[in-house]
């Protein structure tokens, strides 16, 4: 398939979903903005609204570490964005022998849910990181809300590679979640589609994360990523009753075997992207 073509039917499935309250999860990354500007491309202004964007935005910023918020926050100004966000539900943990990952999950929907894994790296020397207990596991939490979005795009490709999971291929264009659709507009592009787009349209990007049409190795001013520390808080470890503690100095208890486990694979992600093509209903 042409770009030209996974760009006319990204718009198809933005024109059809975007007719009852829709809104855009957005990281501000690369998919992302293209699917910002695809948006405005296809929906018209909202005239109700005091932003001139067509729809609303869900960008759940995590409060550590505001310069990994910069881009995001300019392109909220200059675009005139409506951005909600609201605290997690829950916090947890998932994991695999050689990988640990800090977990939220949001609401979505009327009665559903979405867990939002963070790629979650070891402390850097000398620089500042989060406590995995205290700042993530005990955060501010929301038990309930109101959602008010009937559809929800977001720009998940099946040619994503996750640093847990691997591969992450989607097997259809949209799916229930809470009452809520999940929509995927850029479903078949790939990283050198999204890229061409960029260029062609001068969508803007964050230059301090990606480099040359990659992401740059350091990750510190990545919003995708955090540093934390995890060591009280690992499934994992079984052995210790007391772990170091770089925060304090000292020893605190282990209560890895205590943190709730968030490690449901999504539905929508399948092991073969064809599996089960999905169309528009």
């Amino acid at each position: 398939m042409k770009l030209d073509d996974k760009i006319a039917a990204a718009k198809h499935l933005i024109y059809e979903f975007g007719a009852a309250k829709p809104a855009l999860m957005c990281s501000f990354g690369k998919d992302s903005m293209v699917l910002l500007h695809l948006i405005r491309e296809v929906l018209p202004l909202n005239r109700m609204s005091t932003h001139a964007y067509p729809v609303p935005i869900i960008y759940h910023r995590h409060p550590w570490f505001a310069m990994k918020n910069m881009f995001a926050d300019s392109v909220i100004r200059s675009w005139a964005l409506e951005v909600h966000d609201y605290p997690p539900l829950v916090c947890g943990v998932k994991f695999k022998k050689d990988r640990l990952e800090l977990v939220a999950r949001y609401r979505f929907g009327e009665d559903g849910a979405m867990d939002l894994p963070m790629n979650t790296e070891e402390p850097i020397s000398r620089r500042d990181f989060v406590c995995g207990l205290n700042d993530w596991i005990l955060r501010p939490k929301m038990e309930l809300m109101t959602f008010p979005w009937q559809n929800v795009f977001i720009g998940h490709k099946s040619a994503d590679i996750d640093l847990f999971d691997g591969r992450v291929p989607l097997h259809c264009d949209n799916t229930t979640i809470g009452k809520a659709e999940l929509v995927f507009p850029l479903r078949h592009w790939s990283d050198d589609d999204v890229w061409d787009y960029i260029e062609a349209e001068h969508v803007p990007y964050d230059m301090r994360r990606y480099k040359d049409r990659a992401e740059i190795e350091d990750k510190w001013l990545n919003p995708d990523y955090l540093h934390a520390c995890t060591r009280c808080i690992d499934p994992r470890n079984k052995a210790e009753q007391e772990v170091d503690c770089p925060k304090t100095g000292g020893k605190v208890p282990n209560i890895g075997q205590q943190v709730l486990r968030l490690q449901q694979r999504p539905d929508y992600i399948g092991e073969n992207e064809e599996e089960q093509p999905c169309q528009i209903q």
